[in-house]
């Protein structure tokens, strides 16, 4: 396969794409590990919540192997109430926002791989 003008001149527009892809890339993952910053600093709860008796609000923990389960008791108090379940909500948008970033990862990663296997071929013809 010859290599005429119109593949250089492709090549060299891909190539110059690059930088602003790779800038739009970290701007993202930043703007994610901001986001999960800013919900750790307020507080995450990994529990459920379980009303006792309709009024009373408990949260009930995952079940750690060789550990009894661990509850919390939050009560009656609306503001408390709110509290818990506000924290509850950003352990939920933590965890969404933590599979963005594996995601997100993986796609930078896969482009790495793939950009040195195009610096290879290339490199070869030299």
């Amino acid at each position: 396969m010859t290599m005429t003008k119109n593949h250089i001149e492709s090549l060299s527009a891909v190539t110059a794409s690059l930088p602003g892809c790779i800038a739009k890339l970290e701007a993202s993952r930043a703007e994610i590990a901001g986001k999960m910053d800013a919900l750790k600093e307020r507080g995450l709860i990994y529990a459920t919540e379980h009303m006792k008796d309709g009024k009373y609000l408990t949260l009930l923990y995952p079940i750690q192997p060789g550990e009894p389960r661990r509850r919390e008791y939050v009560g009656k108090d609306p503001q408390k109430m709110q509290e818990a379940r506000e924290a509850i909500q950003r352990a939920k948008d933590y965890d969404a926002l933590a599979a963005q970033a594996i995601r997100l990862d993986a796609v930078l990663y896969d482009g790495l791989s793939k950009l040195q296997d195009a610096a290879r071929v290339l490199a070869r013809a030299l």
